[in-house]
């Protein structure tokens, strides 16, 4: 817990100092846009390794990117919230990676795949619950509760931001659920239900907690997420563009699950394939300090021997 923590203790120093990064927008703006490359970039080398524990340092390297993209959204008290959250997952991740790891290396063929006990299809109920849910529920539910809420979220584009955090996390926890097969499929649409609620609200109630600890002025509150507004153009096509990304990749799952085709031009099978080899071997960044701490070292060593003729 210790490392999954201290590691992203970015996040942390970044609010110590809110009153100086909402003096500028500038900043907040340049801490939005290294956040989000951090978080992106992390995210998808994660999903491109084969080894368990690079993967969960690569995903912490995302969490890392999605704590400073907060803080450039004006959301620092969620970054502190995120910052303890991630803490407690993560460290429990690596114990039960540590357990797979150990499992692995007493039985080489686990985990097992049994095909026989899989089955065809996937249930409609499940999906369209899941697609309405995901797309509906967390706006009805943040306005509905807006009222008991301190936070100045409709003034501001924050309404968007916690909208977008919660929509994407109930989209992983049912995504996850819809693993599941075609059997008893109301039973799963009640549990993504389930889910749903129980991560809308513990994000508004982390929210509004954190909120009020951390930062107990509304005033103040408002002031950062003004200053941290973007312009309304780019704010919207990014949002936009987020969203149809996300529907998107929901209606490919589900046409893969079924069995089925989504035409795509061939460029992208290319392009997948390429950035598929580049994101596993960590954009090379590796081979490039290795080449460079072997050049720095030649060059030192040159000056060292020339240093030395000089002396004689």
């Amino acid at each position: 817990m210790l490392h999954a923590g201290i590691i992203n203790a970015g996040g942390f120093l970044i609010n110590r100092l809110a009153p100086l990064y909402g003096l500028s927008s500038t900043t907040l703006h340049v801490a939005f846009v290294v956040g989000t490359l951090t978080a992106v970039l992390g995210a998808a080398m994660m999903l491109a390794q084969n080894d368990i524990k690079k993967t969960l340092g690569f995903s912490t390297i995302g969490q890392m990117g999605y704590m400073i993209m907060e803080c450039g959204l004006g959301a620092f008290s969620l970054a502190v919230f995120h910052l303890i959250a991630h803490g407690l997952f993560k460290a429990t991740v690596f114990l039960n990676c540590g357990s797979v790891i150990h499992k692995a290396r007493q039985e080489p063929e686990f985990p097992r795949t049994d095909h026989q006990a899989e089955e065809e299809g996937f249930s409609r109920l499940t999906w369209s619950t899941g697609f309405l849910t995901t797309l509906f529920i967390p706006l009805l539910i943040l306005l509905v509760t807006h009222g008991l809420l301190r936070i100045p979220l409709l003034e501001s584009q924050g309404t968007v931001i916690f909208l977008f955090f919660i929509w994407i996390t109930s989209s992983q926890a049912i995504l996850t659920l819809t693993r599941l097969r075609a059997v008893a499929s109301w039973k799963v649409s009640s549990a993504m239900l389930l889910t749903l609620l129980f991560v809308v609200f513990i994000y508004l109630f982390a929210v509004q907690s954190f909120t009020a600890f951390l930062y107990p002025n509304p005033d103040e509150v408002a002031f950062y997420f003004r200053t941290a507004a973007l312009p309304n153009w780019l704010f919207d096509l990014m949002i936009v563009m987020a969203a149809l990304v996300t529907v998107l990749s929901w209606s490919y799952l589900y046409r893969r699950a079924h069995g089925r085709t989504m035409w795509m031009p061939t460029w992208i099978d290319g392009l997948r394939i390429r950035l598929y080899v580049l994101f596993m071997h960590r954009l090379y960044v590796d081979e490039v300090c290795q080449k460079l701490g072997r050049s720095v070292m030649r060059f030192v060593h040159r000056a060292d021997k020339r240093a030395q003729g000089w002396a004689q």
